[in-house]
């Protein structure tokens, strides 16, 4: 069984995500309050939403299970009165560089006394909450993220590859369909079997070019969704695609490739220094609200 937990991390979030650590200690006067306590109840499988200064930053899943361990290097400094033993969980970032505010959270979890949020919306001075099935469920979908029962094996979750314990491997499914797409697709490309990558340039077969929403599709009306010539470009699968959608890229009021957040990698960082100064092959006057709004949106994490 997976549970889903909530993490409040402000302070600590962007130094240790990357490490993939969850830890806390007791209180000063070494009581252990029950939202830190919660750390011995997760599990392999696990999934955790992190939550820091008003966002939800990153989707993770827990690799091992607690064990006693020592503040880890990066932890902010302790409080006075307060150790350096404590526990500590290590998990796989399944997603980062999220930005879902608490306010739409609030829309899609239960709130009060137990939960992340208390009655009035507002994220509780907690560390660790425990969320339902139902309220994990309603973030994932939300982060179009798929449900862990629907990967092939659980990997994504950073289960092992051999962790499928059930019967047959096809289930029926029902759900959001993304039922313009196909119709998107078919704009984009216009009759074409060969196209240029929007960003790159490179000319390409159709299989390995994707019909990408500027602006996230989660934030789009219904009415913007409908305007195939504002709302989408052709990028390709090779790396335009994802370097974009996370937001390593933007594309400035120029119409050119700008740099957008911080690679984690010198790899990363060599592939977006290919790409500044390009000039972006969708950039026109329909099209310009959408990359402005992209560039706001990972801009204002960066």
């Amino acid at each position: 069984m997976v549970n889903y937990w909530w993490a409040s991390q402000n302070d600590n979030y962007r130094l240790v995500i990357p490490l993939g650590t969850l830890w806390t200690c007791p209180r000063p006067n070494g009581t252990v309050p029950v939202s830190r306590g919660l750390i011995k109840s997760l599990e392999p499988g696990d999934i955790v939403f992190h939550h820091a200064e008003s966002f939800l930053r990153a989707v993770s899943s827990v690799r091992e299970s607690w064990n006693p361990y020592p503040r880890p290097e990066g932890y902010s400094s302790k409080r006075e009165g307060e150790g350096d033993d404590g526990w500590l969980v290590t998990v796989d970032p399944i997603r980062t560089n999220l930005m879902l505010h608490y306010t739409r959270v609030a829309q899609l979890i239960r709130v009060g006394d137990s939960a992340p949020l208390n009655i009035n919306r507002v994220p509780q001075q907690k560390y660790l909450s425990a969320l339902s099935e139902e309220d994990g469920l309603a973030l994932l979908a939300e982060l179009d993220l798929p449900a862990p029962a629907t990967t092939d094996g659980g990997s994504l979750f950073g289960r092992p590859d051999d962790f499928w314990k059930g019967e047959d491997t096809d289930a029926v499914s029902l759900g959001n369909v993304r039922q313009e797409q196909e119709y998107l697709r078919r704009h984009l490309l216009r009759g074409r079997v060969t196209a240029a990558c929007s960003i790159c340039g490179e000319e390409l077969p159709q299989q390995l070019l994707i019909a990408a929403h500027i602006k996230p599709r989660r934030d789009c009306t219904e009415q913007e969704r409908k305007d195939f010539r504002s709302v989408a470009m052709l990028v390709c699968s090779l790396g335009c695609d994802a370097l974009f959608g996370w937001g390593y890229i933007t594309v400035n009021a120029e119409g050119r490739v700008r740099r957008g957040i911080s690679a984690e990698t010198k790899d990363v960082e060599a592939a977006v220094d290919l790409l500044i100064g390009r000039p972006c092959g969708a950039y026109n006057a329909h099209t310009a609200p959408n990359f402005a709004a992209h560039s706001d949106l990972h801009l204002a994490r960066s």
